[in-house]
């Protein structure tokens, strides 16, 4: 059955909008445009409801159709102007014959650039990127030249480096990179017919449709976020609105929606309240009591740390200083009386002692001190010296100076009291009064006990007696402070109460406030709402009926296998099993899978494991070969088909085989093989039977590589070159004279040599035995001519050892290396020789 009435059939049996992209595909015999599928879409939305119907009911698809699906033939005439491809010389040029063309050349000589060209035609499955010269300091562009017939008719293509270029797509080739594909790969087919691909045209259609569905579901998906700003986010509908979607009730929705045209009124009513509510003081004037209350309570700190301070104690601290003061210069005096200083032992000279004691404690502690020398010179200590050491430790360890040591220290511990009564708040606070010319009711008050604390702590600077009665200064200040500070925390307690009241009057109107603007936005944009969430049903819909498009994808590749199935899979398998057998390829069994609408085979073996971890290198390039040959058999081969190296790691059997095989190929197919084996281009040179059926081409690296040059067979000796070269060399030795005709007359003895051995190859042993084949003719052993053999052996023999004599290849005694060869005995030699192989030849 036609693969496209399979799909029509279908088709038939689903939605009517997969009947029109199915018909569209069928009749085009192409894919549908974007503008095709998009009418595809919409045909969907207008038989799914989401849109009005404007498009008329699709009929079943009714199809009688053939199956001729032939293309024209194609065929390489020439290539030629190579340019920028690999290190390839330009000048080359390869006029490929219709049938076999052999391309023979070493490795490394430059004929894999021109195989790239090919492959890079056909974008074959090996095909990579076409490097220029890399060696070169500048390459140009990438281009050759190609002449080519299709369906007879001459054409010509500038190649300037694409990839794929059509008809040349159609062109199958195969190299050893393509080999793990054909044995491992799970194989699309290079070929497919074109009414299979028309499934992979409506799998792509319907995968269009289902895009157009992904991007009205993302469109109709746009969230509410712009409009969700226009709504107060402490208002009730907020919640509403943000989770507007395919469950919202309208109904509902539309109740909370104040329509009243006056409403701007209302609006601006309750915003005028709202702002009158956050415009009161009282939440001013609650702080600025709060600070007075904390410095009338600073204040009352500072009087009741002078209320506390013992002035007798000050006073008495202060008396006992000055005798000690007195006492202990007296005792100092008389201490170092005799100890010739240069002054007056004073302050800098006790802060001397001083330091020098610390430094010997700390010279003991670590281990280091010399009572004997001295701390600072080091020098040895004297009697004197010692003397004047212990009467410094008996004035640092003095009771006296222990005693005034206790009273200073008593004196500043009051006087860091009295300055810990300092208050910055307060004293910045009477400066900001006293700045603005206000003073409050306990304004002197604080003042007073400020200042009575700053005139306590400079007597205490000045070491002066302090005589005034401190408790009685600040006893009505403290007491005036008192009767504020409750009063303003009185205030406090009632401002705090209304402002309570206040502010849940302010939060019940920026509630109604919020309530009433929501109430507003909803009705102004309700138009906008509406189409919201009429969207997000719509997107529900769809997602929903997207469900679908899974299975029917599904049921259209379970389609296109059975499809594939009739028309390439079963056709295949019997025509790779054909050229397993030709090629003596391992079984195997070929496994048929497809996907997306993709007919795919791969190859297992019984063991079901990969061919590659089981057979040899060789067998996998020609169970490679096999598969290749199949697949382009599959498609009827109207294009050339093309071998790079085919035959690298086969042995002499197979390689005859794959030569076999080629050939018979050759006859109805353009070939073109590319090859480094000898054996293998005149196996093929061989079989092809006439010169007429190929072209033969050699690529050397004479003078760059690539250099193409034509010849009519593989390089070999024949009777027929040897002789016309031993010819011309009898005619040079005998047009000049010396060394140079010796030098002659020994390389026409050498060309003698391989006369004899082609003579005995080709004509007395009759080709049974050659030297490029690896088998034995049996067959030819017939054509020996046993009654002749053994006078021709005899002449042959006896002209071979004249030449080996003569030849510059060997090595000769001493007694002959003497001796010069003659131009008569030359003429001699050679008229013998060729007279013996007519002799045998013709029987005569």
């Amino acid at each position: 059955m036609d693969p496209r009435v399979l799909l029509a059939a279908w088709a038939n049996e689903n939605d009517e909008w997969v009947r029109y992209i199915v018909g569209g595909v069928i009749q085009g015999g192409v894919a549908l445009t974007d503008a095709q599928v998009d009418r595809g879409y919409e045909f969907f939305r207008q038989e799914k409801g989401l849109d009005g119907r404007t498009f008329p009911p699709a009929a079943p698809l009714a199809l009688d159709v053939s199956l001729d699906e032939t293309a024209p033939a194609l065929e390489i005439t020439k290539l030629s102007e190579v340019q920028g491809v690999n290190a390839l010389v330009p000048g080359g040029v390869i006029e490929p014959h219709s049938r076999l063309t052999i391309i023979y050349g070493e490795n490394g000589t430059g004929k894999t650039g021109y195989a790239r060209i090919f492959k890079a035609l056909a974008q074959s499955r090996t095909d990579d990127d076409i490097l220029g010269d890399i060696n070169a300091e500048a390459t140009g562009s990438t281009s050759a030249r190609l002449n080519y017939t299709l369906g007879g008719t001459e054409n010509e293509l500038a190649w300037e480096g694409d990839h794929g270029v059509a008809p040349f797509t159609r062109m199958f080739i195969f190299d050893n990179p393509s080999v793990n594909y054909h044995v491992d790969g799970d194989l699309d087919y290079v070929y497919v017919p074109a009414s299979l691909a028309l499934f992979n045209h409506v799998s792509a259609a319907i995968r269009g449709v289902q895009d157009r569905i992904d991007g009205r579901i993302n469109a109709l998906s746009g969230g509410t976020s712009g409009l969700l700003t226009r709504f107060p986010r402490e208002s009730s509908v907020y919640t509403d609105v943000e989770t507007l979607g395919a469950a919202t009730s309208l109904e509902e929705l539309k109740a909370k929606a104040d329509w009243d045209p006056n409403i701007e009124d209302r609006l601006e009513t309750l915003r005028r309240a709202v702002s009158a509510l956050q415009g009161d003081n009282l939440r001013t004037q609650i702080q600025t009591l709060h600070r007075e209350a904390r410095i009338q309570a600073q204040g009352l700190e500072i009087a009741e740390g002078l209320r506390s301070f013992d002035t007798a104690k000050y006073n008495e601290l202060l008396d006992r200083r000055t005798q000690l003061s007195s006492d202990y210069e007296t005792f100092r005096k008389e201490l170092f009386a005799a100890a010739s200083l240069p002054a007056e032992p004073e302050e800098t000279w006790q802060n001397f002692v001083v330091a020098a004691d610390a430094y010997r404690r700390h010279l003991v502690e670590v281990g280091a001190h010399d009572a004997d020398h001295c701390l600072y010179c080091r020098q040895t200590l004297e009697a004197p010296a010692r003397d004047l050491l212990a009467k410094y430790s008996s004035y640092l360890e003095d009771k006296i100076s222990t005693d005034l040591g206790e009273v200073n220290s008593e004196l500043r511990g009051m006087a860091v009291g009295v300055q810990g009564l300092a208050r910055p708040e307060v004293e910045a606070f009477l400066a900001e009064q006293e700045a603005h010319g206000e003073t409050p009711t306990y304004g002197v008050a604080l003042a007073t006990v400020v200042e009575t604390r700053q005139g306590l702590y400079q007597t205490m600077i000045d070491a002066t007696p302090f005589d005034s009665d401190l408790q009685g200064a600040v006893a009505e200040s403290s007491e005036s402070l008192s009767e504020a500070h409750v009063a303003t925390t009185a205030k406090v307690t009632e401002l705090q109460t209304h402002a309570a009241d206040q502010v849940a009057a302010l939060t019940e109107k920026k509630t109604e406030l919020a309530e009433l603007t929501a109430a507003a936005e909803l009705g102004r944009a309700w138009t906008t709402i509406g189409s919201r969430v009429r969207d997000a049903k719509e997107a529900d819909q769809l997602t929903l009926l997207k469900r679908g498009f899974r299975g029917l994808l599904r049921g259209l590749t379970d389609l296109a296998k059975e499809a594939s199935d009739q028309l390439i899979n079963q056709n295949f398998e019997g025509l790779f099993l054909e050229e397993c057998k030709a090629l003596r390829a391992p079984e195997l069994t070929v496994e048929f899978r497809g996907r997306d609408g993709q007919p795919r085979r791969r190859k297992t073996l019984s063991t079901e494991s990969k061919p590659s971890l089981v057979l040899s290198e060789g067998e996998q390039k020609v169970l490679a070969i096999a598969d290749f040959l199949a697949e382009a058999s599959l498609a009827g081969i109207t294009a050339p088909v093309i071998f790079d190296d085919p035959v690298s790691s086969l042995d002499h059997r197979r390689v005859k085989e794959v030569a076999e095989r080629l050939t018979l190929l050759a006859q109805n197919n353009q070939v073109i093989v590319f090859t480094h084996d000898i054996l293998f281009a005149t196996t093929l040179y061989a079989l092809a039977e006439r010169p007429e059926n190929l072209a033969y081409f050699e690529i050397s690296d004479a003078g760059g590589k690539g250099n193409v040059t034509r010849g009519t067979h593989p390089a070999a000796d024949s009777i027929g070159n040897i002789r016309g070269d031993i010819n011309r060399t009898i005619q040079a030795a005998k047009a000049t004279e010396g060394q140079a005709q010796i030098a002659l007359i020994k390389h026409a003895y050498s060309r003698m040599r391989a006369f004899c051995e082609v003579f005995a190859e080709q004509d007395l042993l009759a080709g049974v035995s050659r030297r490029f084949e690896p088998n034995i003719r049996i067959g030819s052993l017939s054509n020996i001519k046993v009654d002749k053999l053994s006078d021709a052996i005899e002449t042959v023999n006896g002209i071979f050892e004249v030449a080996c004599g003569f030849t510059e290849a060997h090595s000769q005694p001493l007694p002959t290396l003497g001796v010069a060869p003659t131009i008569e005995g030359l003429e001699a030699d050679w008229a013998t020789l060729q007279e013996c192989r007519s002799t045998y030849r013709t029987g005569g």
